[in-house]
């Protein structure tokens, strides 16, 4: 698989993944594919069922990343939990984006940024959900906005970087959804929760 290294928005969210290729950054090499770094967990009910459990026998990688495209940078940070098959071949990408850092408990309401709409002017926090097969993105899932979409930080160690919160969210598949996708249309995220650290990407020859 051609890794690229790729620091980028996509439809608002920054994915640090471009078309579902692993980027070229600190890699864990100890599974089947190289895969990106994992610190802590995040774990949720997805349509009632264990949602790390989708894949038998797969695995998960969760870590905080620090935003290179926010002005200032370390204003902001983003989330971000993927699963995958044993193989490595499948994946969902679980994202959060344009969260604030805060040394107190904070709640903030999540939405997903339409490629159509300038994500920027957004304050909200943004998440999505992918869903990909190999270096295929199959699907993309969004908010369903009448739903009470969220993700709490309960605590943030600026000496550690280590964070922990909560999570409750609804998703919509968008129209026109590609084949061979088993999710269903609609995936509801319930009694969300994580405890991660903030990593930094290092850039190649770094």
């Amino acid at each position: 698989m051609k890794r690229l290294l790729t620091i980028g928005l996509t439809i608002g969210i920054l994915t640090l993944s471009f078309g579902c290729k692993i980027i070229d950054a600190i890699v864990d090499s100890s599974g089947p594919l190289p895969r990106l770094p994992n610190w802590g967990y995040l774990i949720a009910d997805m349509n009632g069922a264990d949602w790390g459990r989708t894949y038998k026998n797969g695995y998960q990688v969760t870590h905080g990343i620090i935003s290179h495209t926010d002005e200032p940078q370390g204003v902001f940070f983003a989330l971000k939990s993927i699963l995958y098959t044993p193989d490595g071949a499948e994946r969902q990408e679980l994202l959060f984006q344009n969260i604030p850092f805060a040394a107190t408990a904070a709640r903030h309401r999540v939405i997903s940024c339409l490629p159509s709409a300038d994500c920027q002017l957004h304050e909200d926090v943004q998440g999505v959900l992918y869903t990909c097969n190999s270096d295929v993105s199959l699907n993309s899932y969004y908010t369903v906005d009448s739903e009470d979409n969220y993700v709490q930080i309960d605590s943030y160690n600026e000496r550690t970087q280590e964070v922990k919160g909560t999570f409750q969210l609804t998703f919509a598949v968008r129209k026109n959804r590609s084949p061979g996708d088993p999710l269903p249309d609609t995936l509801r995220f319930r009694n969300g929760r994580f405890h991660t650290k903030i990593i930094r990407y290092k850039a190649r020859g770094e």
